[in-house]
């Protein structure tokens, strides 16, 4: 059986290896599964450099999000399951760049066996950032969201699930060629970040305001957006793809007092009940089936291929995920 490990933390390049080794059997309260897809995520290359919250004792197996297919149960767990294709879930004890795991039953969720497994493999970490992040705030149909990385999966999911709940998004992106696409996928207003942002926000919103601004950016990607929140509203930040520490400025937390927080995924796996998150992932897992939630997919590679796969993933520019493949 081949998997991905990681032996040190730095370059992805350098510190994951191909090993293959004996298939493991389920025990008690475990099942088998054959993964058919698994996601590469900016958090997994993170996690792979020694700079996520996650820190694994090595050597560990890498890769967060997978569908597969159960083929073998242990003891104690329902045999109706195998068979069944599911999602695993991301708890980083055990990774998901592999062609088997082995893993509680608790950690899997059945999903739809006639929805595209390369879309499922997308399901355990962007879908439920963007619906945990428009939960945070109070919102009522009509108010306005607005958001930095638009193009970015999450962007993309926000901007899906926010029009599902009849809310508005206004939303920023670095360059016009992708702004077009994020029209297209249902966003109201997308603007292009540049010196001119905050007065193309104000006339955008005409008179009106933002009730929840998110950001996966850091720094000061966001001053713009914050400036146009509402007395009270919610600044929340997901992330800090520039590097930069992030904060907002004083006339916000001062003149409109707006609440600025922070927003990591695992807290709600390690925290919430196990049958709220196996609700939450199946309500997600049932829009993807429906085609309601999609993100593009820029290329697929195979294991012995993750040199060039971690490169590709790695690109500034790409318009999909990419993600691994087992045949």
């Amino acid at each position: 059986m081949q998997h991905l490990v990681l032996t040190q933390f730095g370059d992805p390049q350098h510190s994951v290896q191909l090993t293959d080794t004996a298939e493991a059997t389920p025990d008690e309260g475990q099942v088998s599964v054959r993964l058919e897809a698994a996601a590469i995520n900016p958090s997994d290359l993170l996690l792979v450099r020694g700079k996520y919250l996650i820190h694994p004792k090595l050597p560990a197996t890498v890769g967060a999000e997978g569908v597969g297919i159960v083929t073998e149960a242990g003891a104690g767990v329902d045999l109706t399951l195998v068979g069944k294709r599911v999602i695993l879930l991301p708890t980083y004890e055990y990774g998901t760049w592999s062609e088997k795991v082995v893993v509680p039953a608790d950690n899997v969720v059945e999903v739809p066996d006639d929805a595209d497994p390369l879309q499922l493999a997308m399901v355990t970490i962007n879908p439920p950032t963007a619906h945990l992040l428009l939960e945070r705030a109070d919102l009522e149909v009509g108010d306005w969201v607005g958001q930095t990385a638009a193009n970015s999966a999450v962007g993309r999911l926000v901007v899906a699930l926010a029009k599902r709940r009849g809310l508005k998004t206004l939303n920023v992106v670095r360059r016009e060629d992708v702004a077009e696409e994020i029209r297209r996928a249902g966003g109201d207003v997308v603007l292009v970040s540049g010196p001119t942002l905050a007065a193309d926000i104000e006339r955008e919103l005409g008179g009106q305001e933002l009730s929840l601004v998110i950001d996966p950016l850091g720094g000061t990607s966001a001053a713009e957006l914050v400036g146009a929140l509402k007395f009270g509203g919610t600044a929340i930040t997901y992330g800090s793809l520039t590097g930069a520490p992030t904060a907002p400025s004083s006339a916000a937390l001062f003149a409109k007092e707006v609440s600025f927080t922070g927003f990591w995924l695992g807290n709600w796996y390690f925290s919430a009940p196990r049958t709220q998150v196996a609700d939450t992932l199946s309500y997600l897992a049932g829009l993807v089936a429906d085609g309601e939630l999609t993100v593009p997919v820029e290329g697929t590679y195979h294991l012995d291929e993750y040199d060039k796969a971690f490169a590709h993933a790695e690109t500034t520019k790409r318009g999909g995920k990419v993600l691994f493949t087992f045949d």
